[in-house]
């Protein structure tokens, strides 16, 4: 095993997040009332930093934020995240999240106003960069500016990409080098719109339309057969778990899949499931991390275990960063499961 802890480097978005508890999602048109209000910190990169953090990785954040930001840094830095590469802009606020959390489906709607996570540029990124090299990893997100240059500038340093393509846009394709990428990390519906964007007629290749009638297991052949370098894709289902391919070894001409139902556990919010997940999944890879080796079936399906789990507590608690739990209860949880089957 690699002696030397591998370095994860998150370089995303950080965000100041407002819930709006109500009856159902807003719709078009339509004023209702919120039962309760609270801000609190998130953004999705921030969001997997300190999953990562929480799950005993040595994780970097990069990024930016406001001065009215500060104490979101401070929560980072307690969960365990490096902040040396957050930089503070003089004038521009941190990015902000209107998030709305349904009583009725416990389900999320959410508005994002970028702020300072589109400020960042190249230049400032690839001297974040020059501290990493190979053995490491960058994950990333579609919530800061400049994310596919600074993509392209990882992969020349050598580093592992894990990409969460979220929110999915008609420009993502062509703004991400998604040929790069070595772990996909989407959900149902961000697999929907890569299929449609991989399958549309080139007249039409600006679409990423969901394509709901496209199930997880049929865009999986496409996303692979389009990506031939990746290692892995996973897809998260929501209630019903996840589908995912790895390819375990290079001269494998096809990816071995993995299928996993829902841990299931008591649904308070959604928000930060996917988050933690990201994060845990990679820091239990990085945990097992061998240079220049792939991870076995074994090792795979381990970190999906310990993700799954971790997304279970999360959705079990209120907000999005608050709700990423730590890594103890996770192993706690792994056990209890282990004992009752």
């Amino acid at each position: 095993m690699n002696l030397t802890k591998p370095k994860v480097l998150v370089y995303g978005s950080i965000n100041i997040d407002d819930f709006y508890v109500v009856p159902h999602i807003v719709r078009s048109g339509e004023t209702i009332s919120s039962s309760s209000y609270t801000v609190s910190a998130g953004g999705k990169g921030a969001n997997q930093s300190v999953a990562l953090g929480r799950a005993g990785a040595n994780v970097f954040h990069a990024g930016k934020i406001g001065k009215d930001g500060e104490w979101v840094r401070k929560i980072m830095e307690d969960a365990g995240v490096d902040t040396t590469y957050i930089q503070v802009a003089e004038k521009e606020s941190t990015g902000r999240a209107i998030i709305q959390l349904s009583e009725e489906s416990h389900d999320n709607s959410i508005v994002l106003f970028p702020g300072t996570n589109h400020t960042v540029v190249i230049e400032e990124a690839r001297h974040v960069l020059s501290n990493f090299g190979e053995g490491d990893w960058i994950v990333m997100q579609n919530e800061i500016s400049s994310g596919g240059e600074i993509m392209r500038a990882a992969k020349e340093r050598g580093m592992t990409i894990c990409f969460n393509p979220s929110p999915m846009t008609s420009e993502l394709p062509k703004q991400y080098p998604l040929h790069l990428v070595d772990y996909l990390l989407i959900n149902e519906i961000e697999a929907q719109g890569l299929y449609s964007y991989l399958t549309s007629p080139k007249s039409d290749a600006d679409s990423v339309t969901s394509s709901s009638h496209i199930t997880a297991s049929e865009s999986l052949p496409v996303l692979e057969k389009a990506y031939e370098q990746i290692s892995g894709i996973i897809i998260t289902l929501g209630g019903d778990g996840l589908v995912a391919r790895f390819r375990i070894n290079e001269e494998d001409e096809k990816m071995k899949e993995f299928q996993m139902g829902i841990v299931k556990g008591n649904v308070v919010n959604t928000t930060g499931a996917g988050d933690t997940f990201s994060g845990y999944f990679v820091a239990n890879l990085v945990r097992n991390q061998e240079l220049n080796k792939r991870f076995n079936a074994e090792q795979l399906q381990a970190a999906l275990l310990e993700a799954s789990h971790a997304a279970s507590l999360a959705v079990g608690m209120e907000g999005a960063m608050d709700s990423i739990p730590v890594k103890d209860d996770v192993d706690t949880a792994i056990k209890s499961k282990e004992k009752l089957d």
